[in-house]
């Protein structure tokens, strides 16, 4: 990924500085007005534009705030209405190209406030008339960021009618003229609010907002590479501010920055740039998450794809590492420090976990990813993949039950329905509910089936059950049989035509497009990866060769994506806070041990939901692997992975009670 920065704590305020740094530079200035205003209640928008391509970081539940990306004009103005009739405001919006095609990148939050007024795809002309339209009608500019189309600069604009300190706004400057005014506003007691870089014919050009007002500290740098502004971030955050503000703008073919920090104290932030659309994706999600809110997100075209740049805040309510319950008090850190304390002295070739509430987020891996007898060698870590064995059958589980949610099933509705058309289903089947596939009391039996393929399933079901097996029996097959559930409930239906790598096909597709992608996860395979695959080694691992557990593209469903460390953290969060499954959903879940089994009560009074898995050593050559997920009722996310013979479930749960003090 590209170079980033992280900072978290607080800064007080301190003595006022002023100072900025130019490089490149170009084109016209233009627009300035001071103004005062008052107050009215109406909603404003207007645009001008363009049509193409949409993708979203956006989470699926109502929440107080909003965001999209890679919006063409048209999406945006449809989010637009859509939002903004549910009482959201526009409080950020950046426009950019991919392949000099025009996209958005906004930010809504639910709340009250003054009359408002946003508009888009604006030509220079376009901008200075409504500019003199609305700061005439006692608005005054919050927000202008211009981008580039064919050559031409374009901007987006809010506008909001309230009161406040003079302030003077400008667009279209060089970098020599941006310069020149900065200095001449700072020299009048303004301070710098708001600054866009952007490019017109491989120029740079900037457009800014100035308030005379007082204020903390602040410092504003423009025309930074990407090392630059890497180094000036790292320079200012040592020295307690915090960045406020940053854009990023392509000027022939490399990105620079232009950003404002000031000195002053508020909630824990975090701050990245030069993000890829998946990159921004998944550092959406793992922020929102751990309870941090969008402030900002500023996107730039790079080469002919986009890149992005976004500033997160802490919300009030996120959660830490530390809490009280019941008397007594849980430590995530603590919690950490258990589980590597159990596995020292242990036959363990490696392992890898990550335990996360709120803010707070550990992970710790030890041990070889590879050895020297499979090259190349390399360390294991929380972001290298793996084949999790049974932890994979909680993907199946969220799959299968979003679609029944979608398609208004219950899990009490027998699945024979849904089963391929050409297979014979006695009567006995025809009792099997999806609730009883998914918590194994459906009778099914793996001997029956011989196997997880598409052949050895339809044995299966037409070879029947026995009645009296329809008890809680954990078998493997169940979830085999929800992989062509699942594809049949997504619409497969060509049941005459390969039907056996088209289901698994078409399961594997949708656990990547409705699953993983949401969450910033892309491109998670049934089989190893093709370079250099994590390998699971016998203690000691002396000579011997490692496993990968095999290529599981032609069964999956029971085991076999494979994922990191860190990406099953993030699944197994978002299935427990409504990012995957609505909230009677998961509660049915927790009722029914759909996926996820109770792992009983916690020393906090709540409950911890968990799956385990397991490829035993005496069929893998000596390498075992044991791994488990678990959501606790407290909000804490673990998973773990062990290459050795200990049990991952008693180590995880044993160290959490401890936790507690």
């Amino acid at each position: 990924m590209a170079s980033d920065k992280l900072a978290l704590s607080p800064i007080p305020p301190n003595d006022s500085v002023n100072f900025i740094r130019s490089r490149k530079g170009e084109q016209i200035m233009r627009i300035q007005t001071p103004v005062m205003t008052n107050v009215m209640k109406t909603f404003w928008q207007v645009s001008f534009c363009l049509v193409l391509l949409f993708c979203s970081a956006a989470i699926g539940h109502a929440q107080a705030w909003q965001a999209r990306h890679g919006m063409t004009s048209a999406e945006y103005q449809s989010e637009f209405n859509n939002l903004t009739s549910q009482g959201y405001r526009l409080t950020y919006v950046s426009g950019y190209t991919v392949n000099n095609q025009e996209r958005f990148a906004a930010i809504w939050e639910q709340k009250a406030g003054p009359a408002w007024v946003a508009h888009h795809g604006m030509t220079s002309a376009q901008y200075q008339s409504l500019f003199n339209q609305y700061t005439g009608q006692g608005y005054r500019l919050t927000l202008v960021n211009g981008y580039t189309v064919n050559d031409q600069d374009r901007y987006v604009v809010i506008w909001e009618q309230k009161a406040g300190p003079a302030w003077v706004a400008h667009h279209g400057m060089t970098s020599a003229q941006y310069q020149s005014a900065f200095n001449s506003y700072v020299r009048l007691g303004f301070r710098l609010i708001h600054v866009s870089g952007y490019a017109v014919r491989d120029q740079a050009c900037y457009a800014a907002i100035w308030e005379k007002d007082s204020g903390p500290a602040w410092v504003a740098r423009h025309g930074m590479t990407s090392a630059e502004y890497q180094s000036e971030f790292d320079n200012y955050v040592a020295q307690g501010f915090r960045l406020t503000h940053v854009s990023g703008y392509d000027v022939g073919g490399s990105d620079y920055y232009a950003a404002i920090w000031e000195k002053l104290s508020g909630p824990a932030w975090v701050a990245r740039h030069r993000m890829t659309s998946g990159e921004y994706q998944a550092e959406f999600i793992d922020r929102f998450i751990q309870g941090y809110r969008l402030k900002e997100v500023n996107g730039y075209a790079f080469g002919l794809s986009a890149r992005y740049a976004a500033i997160w805040e802490a919300g009030p309510s996120a959660l830490t590492g530390k809490f009280c319950s019941n008397g007594k008090c849980f430590d995530l850190e603590r919690f950490a420090d258990n589980i590597e304390t159990a596995l020292k002295g242990k036959e363990v070739v490696k392992y890898g976990f990550e335990v996360r509430r709120g803010l707070s987020v550990i992970q710790r891996a030890d041990g070889p990813k590879r050895t020297q007898a499979d090259l190349p060698a390399s360390d294991f870590t929380v972001f290298d993949r793996f084949n999790p064995a049974s932890v994979g059958k909680t993907v199946t589980a969220v799959a299968t039950l979003q679609l029944l949610s979608k398609e208004n099933i219950s899990i009490d509705d027998p699945i024979y329905p849904y089963l391929p058309t050409n297979w014979n289903i006695p009567n006995s089947i025809k009792t099997i509910t999806f609730k009883e596939v998914l918590n194994h009391s459906s009778g099914l039996r793996n001997a029956v089936a011989g196997g997880y393929e598409y052949q050895h399933l339809k044995t299966l079901i037409e070879s029947g059950i026995n009645m009296q097996d329809k008890v809680s029996l954990y078998q493997n097959v169940n979830y085999a049989l929800l992989r062509i559930l699942v594809a049949s409930l997504d619409g497969f239906n060509d049941w005459n035509n390969n039907p056996g790598p088209e289901t698994c096909s078409r399961f594997m597709s949708y656990v990547n497009s409705e699953i993983f992608s949401p969450l910033g996860i892309y491109d998670v395979q049934y089989k190893p990866e093709a370079n250099a695959p994590t390998l699971f080694y016998p203690y000691p691992t002396g000579n011997a060769n490692g496993t990968a557990y095999g290529d599981w593209t032609n069964k999956p469903g029971s085991a076999g994506p494979h994922n990191s460390v860190h990406e099953l953290t993030i699944f197994g969060a978002a299935t427990f806070n409504g990012m995957l499954l609505s909230n009677s959903t998961v509660n049915a879940l927790k009722q029914h041990g759909l996926g996820f089994g109770d792992y009983g009560e916690m020393p906090d009074g709540g409950h911890a939901w968990g799956k385990g898995g397991y490829f035993p050593a005496s069929s893998n050559g000596g390498a075992e692997l044991n791994s488990v997920i678990v959501s606790f009722d407290s909000g804490v996310t673990a998973m773990l992975v062990i290459n050795g013979q200990v049990n991952a479930k008693t180590v995880l749960m044993d160290a959490y009670k401890a936790a507690f003090q």
